[in-house]
């Protein structure tokens, strides 16, 4: 049986940690990089390649840092996968990199902007962060199906020499200036002293469209976990 150990939700502003609020950005209106900002220094990170990620790939970046803060960054972690998900793709950096191809008259493409066209790049910013050598995924989907995504998780963590699978809901409209993330730090093994719940199934007909729908069932499968 397969069980989460930990989960980290972020959206506009605010983090919980295993429903326990983590922190919360305050400041009004919301502004996407400046939440970034002030999550990174809460953290204490000290990490130079962050300041040059794109916005997905920093979201990713920060929920994993919180789930995976008292892990030996150092240790090859190679019975460790990822598994993301979300709906946009990588659109906020294909619109950045467009801008820098668009006119003729000042072509110029950016290798910086060009790196993150592709959604798995938080995958892996993630994996070489934290010496994460298992299989790391990327699913793009029209909508947040809850029963996809355990799957997929399930599917991993059933695979031959994987242990613990870090997966997640990272989506973001920029254009709307709106932040969706739900990260699960997911095991076979359940801890002596730890409090775990099983991987919630969902049938292959329940399909969840919206992601507050999900984060309600989610809380009403596993909101109890750390009362």
């Amino acid at each position: 049986m397969n069980y989460i150990k930990s989960f980290c939700k972020i959206s506009q502003g605010k983090v919980w940690l295993n429903d326990n609020y983590f922190f919360e950005y305050k400041h009004e209106p919301f502004v996407l990089n400046e939440f970034y900002y002030a999550l990174y220094e809460h953290l204490g990170i000290d990490y130079r390649k962050f300041f040059k990620m794109d916005r997905l790939s920093k979201l990713s970046f920060l929920a994993a840092e919180i789930l995976l803060a008292d892990s030996d960054r150092e240790q090859p972690k190679t019975d460790m996968g990822i598994i993301l998900f979300n709906k946009r793709s990588s659109l906020d950096a294909d619109v950045a990199y467009q801008k820098t191809i668009q006119n003729k008259d000042d072509f110029f493409p950016s290798p910086a902007e060009f790196v993150y066209t592709l959604p798995n790049i938080a995958a892996g910013e993630i994996a070489i962060r934290n010496k994460i050598y298992g299989e790391t995924m990327f699913y793009v989907m029209r909508h947040f199906y809850g029963n996809i995504i355990t799957d997929a998780i399930n599917d991993a963590l059933y695979a031959a020499g994987i242990n613990c699978v870090l997966a997640g809901w990272m989506n973001l409209d920029v254009l709307k200036n709106k932040v969706e993330c739900l990260m699960m730090l997911c095991t076979t093994k359940r801890g002596k002293t730890e409090n775990k719940q099983f991987i919630p199934y969902l049938p292959a007909d329940f399909h969840i469209d919206r992601f507050d729908n999900f984060l309600e069932i989610f809380e009403d499968t596993v909101g109890d976990l750390y009362d």
